[in-house]
């Protein structure tokens, strides 16, 4: 695709990928290209050479962190954004599930705040452990690390008042 705008380029945000379909990636990005469906939430399954906008369902096409379940090529995760304030929408925050590869979201946010929630989830803030039922961690740009257990079905808050979180990494024990 030509780039309409060179001298942007394209902004990815985040790529995720899960080992068993390693020719499918997911791809969170914003850029400069003619054609639209080239923005956003995307889903390549040749290796990159040709995408798909996966992002019908969503509230935003805009955000920075995508993830793939551990154990379900799939399944994805993301967290929409609000692209002027890159804040979550409406202040309300919930991570989005697809369990069919980006084709159909669902909306996750039991234990996530109802509103004032006015914090960013930044492209390495947000990972999946690979429990037998993993669980969906995120850290905020406001210091709160979340946690949805089972999948992101049941969040909870598991530390607050930290410095704005860049980088979360999940590991079973």
């Amino acid at each position: 695709m030509p780039n309409r705008f060179p001298e942007f380029g394209q902004c990815v945000h985040k790529i995720a990928a899960h080992p068993d379909r390693p020719e499918r990636l997911y791809m969170q990005n914003h850029g400069g290209f003619e054609d639209d469906s080239s923005l956003g939430v995307l889903r390549s399954d040749d290796s990159g050479r040709t995408w798909t906008s996966i992002a019908k369902g969503l509230p935003s096409d805009f955000g920075f962190p995508i993830a793939v379940h551990p154990h379900d090529p799939d399944t994805v995760y993301v967290v929409p954004l609000e692209p002027a304030t890159r804040t979550c929408p409406g202040a309300h925050p919930a991570v989005w599930r697809s369990e069919a590869a980006g084709n159909g979201w669902q909306r996750l946010d039991r234990g996530l705040p109802k509103k004032d929630a006015w914090f960013t989830v930044l492209r390495d803030a947000m990972d999946i452990d690979d429990g037998r039922r993993p669980s969906v961690w995120f850290g905020t740009t406001t210091g709160q690390l979340w946690r949805g257990r089972d999948g992101g079905d049941d969040f909870e808050c598991v530390a607050s008042s930290l410095p704005p979180i860049h980088c979360v990494k999940a590991a079973v024990v």
